[in-house]
């Protein structure tokens, strides 16, 4: 009885054993479920996070240009003599269109502005241009306002100011363009209503906007 109560006490300390054995085998796999777990919650601080930056640098947050370097992009990038311009920015009256509100420039003469108005975009960094016969501003890269290749038209002078002139086109158009710093031919007694004249300029117009004409010559025809 003796021999088979020490077998019986073996016999239940290594199931003891064992028993704890398991147990502890069995507990440190939780860890990893533990650590699983907690990478899965800490994913949606993850995303939430990555979200912000594209919130953040969305269109209607790039940054402005300072002063200068809007004049410089300017300068740099519309093709004018600017030795003869003088870049002004129209604080007083910018343009706004689709939402945004434009840094406005006009390029001045002496006290005559000449080409279409200059806009610099806050929200895409881009340059555009814009008369107020506009619709909305047009890319400033592809405005045929600054091509080089003169054109001439034909009109009837119908009324004359000392800075300007208003003809009235073979075409049907009514312009209003600038005289003052312009070649004058055959002008000598200046302008007279129902004078025929021809004008040579760059650039182009449409309908009766003439603000994206550059005028070189006015000249006085039979």
């Amino acid at each position: 009885m003796k021999k088979t109560g020490w077998i019986l006490l073996i016999v239940l300390v290594v199931a003891i054993c064992g028993g704890v054995l398991l147990f502890n085998g069995y507990h440190p796999a939780q860890s990893p479920s533990v650590s699983s777990g907690a990478g899965s919650a800490s994913a949606p601080s993850s995303s939430v996070s990555s979200k912000a930056p594209s919130s953040a640098s969305g269109p209607e947050s790039v940054s402005s240009l300072t002063d200068d370097k809007i004049t410089e992009k300017i300068k740099s990038e519309i093709p004018l003599d600017w030795k003869k311009y003088t870049l002004k920015e129209q604080t007083d009256n910018p343009v706004s269109a689709g939402g945004v509100t434009y840094r406005t420039y006009a390029a001045w003469d002496e006290d005559y502005t000449e080409g279409p108005l200059i806009l610099y975009s806050p929200k895409d960094g881009k340059l555009y241009t814009y008369t107020y016969k506009d619709t909305a501003p047009v890319l400033a890269a592809e405005d045929p306002a600054f091509d080089k290749t003169e054109h001439t038209v034909t009109g009837v002078v119908k009324d004359g100011a000392m800075m300007s002139v208003q003809i009235h086109t073979t075409d049907g158009s009514d312009l209003t363009i600038r005289r003052l710093g312009v070649d004058l031919v055959n002008l000598d007694d200046g302008f007279k209503v129902g004078q025929n004249v021809k004008v040579t300029y760059t650039g182009v117009y449409k309908g009766n906007d003439s603000q994206r004409m550059f005028v070189k010559k006015i000249e006085g025809i039979q």
